[in-house]
């Protein structure tokens, strides 16, 4: 018998932040649009394009301190020093609760969703030397980024999908089996999301 899902508050505060930080984009960028004046193009356009690298950032960031803030609540630790990265919290989900993100369906946008991140963090919208000998502007394609001249184009629609990926891969991660059954037979854990 399968438990049924139990949404965490972790999961719950994360998505609250996630949707909120969209929708706060969606409506600066709605009131933008509205108040430029029509015989000027394009005149805020680096405006807009900086707006939706900044979401873009904030979502990813999030699921990262969500994944992290779930580890720690599965392992019913206190908040502490952080794994060293990304690839060492899924190890650690992987490894001590058995949980494969790569198994959940949001991951393969997911993995471009942060690459498209790594690329605006450290190369300024434009990949780096070594993500290109790693052919990663082809991965842009799951999730709709246009790369022109090795930068990545951040557009309205993109920013829409990694929005879904986010929230899909928050939620799907908390109705993970694993998840489920460490929650129901594991003692209260304190918020970790609230000490990130």
């Amino acid at each position: 018998m399968t438990p049924e899902p139990v949404t965490l508050k972790v999961t719950e505060d994360a998505l609250e932040e996630l949707i909120t930080t969209y929708a706060r984009h969606t409506a600066t960028a709605a009131g933008r649009s509205r108040d430029r004046p029509r015989h000027r193009v394009n005149l805020d356009s680096d405006a807009a394009s900086a707006d939706r690298a900044a979401c873009w950032l904030r979502m990813v960031s999030i699921v990262e301190i969500y994944t992290e803030a779930l580890l720690t609540h599965l392992a019913g630790e206190a908040p502490g020093r952080a794994p060293g990265g990304w690839s060492d919290v899924i190890g650690l989900l992987r490894r001590r609760h058995n949980i494969d993100v790569a198994d959940l369906s949001a991951w393969e946008s997911l993995e471009a969703c942060f690459l498209v991140r790594n690329a605006v963090a450290h190369g300024l919208g434009r990949f780096t030397a070594k993500q290109l000998e790693r052919e990663t502007p082809r991965k842009m394609r799951v999730i709709g980024v246009p790369v022109r001249d090795g930068m990545v184009v951040i557009t309205a629609t993109s920013l829409a999908h990694c929005f879904e990926t986010c929230r899909e891969f928050i939620t799907k991660l908390n109705t993970h089996p694993q998840v489920t059954a460490e929650v129901i037979t594991a003692p209260a854990a304190t918020d970790a999301w609230a000490e990130h």
